[in-house]
């Protein structure tokens, strides 16, 4: 009998520290996965996570009546919508705005509309490039240029004007760059006109990857397009 409390002991004993070394792998397994999302933005492949941690949950999705887009205006030489065939685009707003404080492209707060940079050129004006950006998506519902990198070249874009002007682009560069690309030299880029002799747009949204501890996306879609 003494013989076989000491065994129970042992292998109780042995049993502990086997489930304090798998408690510990468990532990350091879900540790590197948990940093892997939040810096890199990695899915970890068991942990379960919601929506909220793979897009900007700050982005607006209120889908938008058509009358509030039909009643939509801008100054008479302003962009007021964006329409893009290729990919289903009819009527999107374009709302004016600048830069935010850290010297970055600022964005509309919906995601159904678009953005047109202050900065840049007017449509109609028939020089400059004018500057365009939108959301790619958000925690349930897929942006305005969701499909920004399916156009092709020869595809249009229609920019119509506060005064009802409308100007059509056609597309002749599309290109999918990472984040520090962009802003090292993508965004330089973009806001030139493709052709100088010629008035030019320029499309941006993200894609890629949400990165949870700078809360952007890894990648961005740059399109070019030239005034017929």
């Amino acid at each position: 009998m003494a013989g076989l409390s000491l065994e129970q002991k042992n292998n109780l004993h042995l049993g502990c520290w086997f489930a304090l070394a798998l408690s510990i792998a468990i532990l350091l397994v879900a540790g590197y996965w948990a940093y892997d999302w939040y810096a890199h933005g990695n899915k970890p492949p068991v942990i379960p996570l919601p929506a909220t941690a793979y897009a900007d949950p700050s982005v607006e999705e209120t889908p938008l009546s058509e009358s509030a887009v039909d009643k939509y205006t801008v100054p008479a030489t302003h962009p007021r919508y964006i329409t893009i065939p290729a990919l289903g685009i009819g009527k999107a707003r374009v709302m004016s705005v600048g830069l935010t404080k850290l010297n970055t492209l600022d964005t509309p707060r919906n995601i159904n509309d678009t953005a047109w940079y202050n900065k840049s050129a007017l449509p109609g004006q028939g020089y400059g490039q004018v500057v365009i950006d939108g959301h790619n998506g958000g925690v349930s519902r897929d942006g305005v240029f969701i499909n920004l990198d399916r156009l092709k070249n020869d595809d249009e874009i229609i920019v119509q004007r506060g005064d009802g002007k409308k100007i059509t682009y056609k597309v002749v560069k599309v290109v999918t760059m990472s984040l520090k690309e962009t802003n090292e030299k993508g965004m330089q880029q973009l806001v030139k006109p493709y052709d100088q002799g010629k008035e030019g747009l320029g499309l941006i949204t993200c894609a890629g990857k949400w990165i949870p501890r700078d809360k952007v996306f890894d990648k961005r879609i740059l399109v070019w397009a030239v005034a017929e």
